[in-house]
Parts: structure tokens; sequence; C-alpha cells
């Protein structure tokens, strides 16, 4: 099926346009960039993978078709740097939508759980062609290990109603339903794992 590869510069565009595909159809995406969405997704995380994958948190599969950006514990929230460098990004990708899309981001934000210290998965995205054959298990759950053997938990935020079995098949429970003053809800999700 493939294995766990940590992404290289060299692998930005290729795999922004992986997630690019995979968010093409999502419901938050999809009331956030109406539209032009998957020529601006493939803006916006060409931006964000650019700047995630020097610091190791960018995964994929040989065939480079599934992406998990990946952060560790301490590390989820984006230094305010790092807004400055990709404002312009942020700009040309939001368009109209950037009030709803920066006010989507920050309650977001204020929402993400301080305590316990735990690992992220910020986004979790196969090719769309690629669905449902198995690559986000393997990508996923090589990294799962990992916070099994570190003792910690996961976190993440589901964008889509519908990855909600694949995500407590690989052991996470919704904690809560999220919603917000306009578009889609979204669903908190935490992955308490084994102790070593």
């Amino acid at each position: 099926m493939g294995r766990l590869v940590q992404a290289r510069a060299a692998d930005v565009e290729v795999l922004a346009g992986v997630l690019a595909s995979a968010y093409r159809d999502d419901p938050v995406w999809a009331w956030l960039m109406p539209r032009d969405r998957e020529w601006r997704l493939r803006l916006l995380f060409r931006g964000h993978l650019a700047q995630q994958i020097p610091y190791g948190r960018v995964w994929t599969d040989e065939g480079r078709r599934v992406v998990c950006v990946w952060a560790e514990p301490g590390a989820w929230k984006l230094p305010t740097a790092y807004l400055l460098r990709n404002g312009g990004t942020l700009v040309r990708a939001g368009r109209g939508q950037l009030p709803r899309v920066g006010a989507r981001l920050l309650a977001l934000e204020r929402r993400h759980p301080r305590v316990p210290a735990h690992w992220y998965v910020e986004f979790l995205g196969t090719r769309a062609e690629a669905q449902g054959t198995g690559l986000g298990g393997v990508v996923l759950g090589g990294l799962l290990e990992r916070a099994d053997t570190d003792g910690r938990p996961v976190f993440l935020e589901s964008s889509n109603e519908r990855n909600l079995g694949f995500y407590q098949r690989l052991g996470f429970v919704t904690e809560r339903r999220l919603t917000f003053r306009s578009g889609p809800d979204m669903w908190a999700m935490w992955r308490h794992g084994k102790r070593s």
C-alpha cells in the first residue's frame, strides 16, 4: 500500500494539488470559497506547506497521493510571523471572502484546547481519485503510532461529517459539534491512544 514519507521542499507543488483536490468538495471550504475553489485552495496550501515542511510537519505516502500536516505538542498555533509572511497569499486566496475565512480561522483558534498537551492533525487529505483506497489511514496511522509512543493524545477538527467514521475507526472520539454564527458545523475529535 505504501509507507509514511516526510515531505521535502520539492514536494510543495504536487502536495498543494493533493490538498486542493481533497478539499474541493468539503462543505466548509465550499462555503469559504464558493468560486475558483480548487485554484484558491492550491494557492493557500502551497504557501502553508512551504512554511511547514522545513519543520518536519508534513507527511505523505511514496506516491504523493495523501498529505497530513501534523503539529507536535505546543506547536499547533501559527505564530504572528507566519501570518505576516503569508498575508499576501491569504488575501489572494480569500479574495472577497477574506473576512469570512479570517473569522472562521480565528474562531477555530479560540476554541482550540490548550490542555492537555497534544499532537494536532491540522490537515489530512487524499487526492480525490485515490480516496477510499486506505492511503489516508496508512499515513495517519503511522503518525498515530508515534503519538502512542510519546503517550500524548491527538486532536483534530473535522470539517466534513462524512469523515467522522474514518477517524473513529482510527480511535478518535467526537468530543463536540462546533457551531458558528454562520457556515457549516465542524467536529472536535480526540484520540487518547495508548501509553507505552
